[in-house]
C-alpha cells in the first residue's frame, strides 16, 4: 500500500514538490517512490518514513488518524457501475464537491454544473475525463472498508476516481484497485 500510495502521489503536480523536499531531507532518490521495489525491506522502511512525514502514516495523524493497525490487503476489480459504492474520505473539499454525499458520482454532477469549490478549478477533472475517453487508464486507487460488501472509501486516488465518475460510460469497464479490509475502518465511513 505504501509503495503504491507514494508512486501515485509523486506523479501528482500537487504533491510532487512536497515529496521531493522530503526525499531531499531524507537523502533518498526519487526512484524510491517512482519505481518502488517492495521486496527490499530497507526501501519499504524508508518509504514508510516518507509517508509518515508526508501524511502522518504510522503516527495516528493527518490522513492516517484512526488508521487501523491490522489490515488485509487485496487486489480487486471493480465494474465501472460499482462507482456508486465509492466514497471520499471525510474532508471538506471532497464533501462540498459531492454535495455532502462524499461520492465521486455526485461530485461529477457538481463539476458538470460548473460549480468550483474554494476557487479550485474543475479543469483537471474535465481534462482527465477527456483523456479517459481517449483510452487513458490511471494508476490503481487505494480503497478501504470494514468489509468488502459495503461502501469503499478512497484512501488514495480521489481525483482519479472523480475523473472516472465524470467519464461515465466512457470509464474503463473494469477498474483495478487495492482494497484494505479492517473492522477499524468503520469509523472512516
Amino acid at each position: 500500500m505504501v509503495g503504491l500510495f507514494l508512486k501515485a502521489e509523486i506523479s501528482s503536480s500537487r504533491w510532487r514538490p512536497c515529496l521531493l523536499e522530503i526525499l531531499q531531507e531524507m537523502e533518498c532518490p526519487v526512484s524510491l517512490l517512482e519505481e518502488p521495489d517492495i521486496t527490499r525491506a530497507a526501501d519499504n522502511e524508508l518509504r514508510a518514513g516518507v509517508l509518515a512525514r508526508f501524511r502522518g502514516y504510522g503516527e495516528d495523524r493527518d490522513l492516517f488518524e484512526g488508521y487501523p493497525a491490522s489490515i488485509a490487503w487485496h487486489w480487486i476489480l471493480l465494474d465501472r457501475h460499482e462507482l456508486s459504492r465509492i466514497k471520499y474520505v471525510d474532508y471538506s473539499y471532497w464533501n462540498l464537491l459531492s454535495g455532502g454525499l462524499r461520492r465521486p458520482i455526485d461530485a461529477a454532477r457538481t463539476i458538470r454544473d460548473g460549480t468550483e469549490i474554494y476557487g479550485v478549478s474543475n479543469q483537471p477533472f474535465l481534462e482527465g475525463a477527456e483523456a479517459v475517453r481517449h483510452g487513458t487508464v490511471f494508476e490503481a486507487p487505494i480503497l478501504v472498508a470494514p468489509d468488502p460488501d459495503g461502501d469503499l472509501v478512497i484512501l488514495e486516488g480521489h481525483g482519479r476516481m472523480t475523473v472516472y465518475a465524470l467519464a461515465g460510460e466512457d470509464a474503463p469497464d473494469v477498474i483495478r484497485a487495492l482494497l484494505g479490509i479492517s473492522p477499524g475502518f468503520a469509523s472512516w465511513l
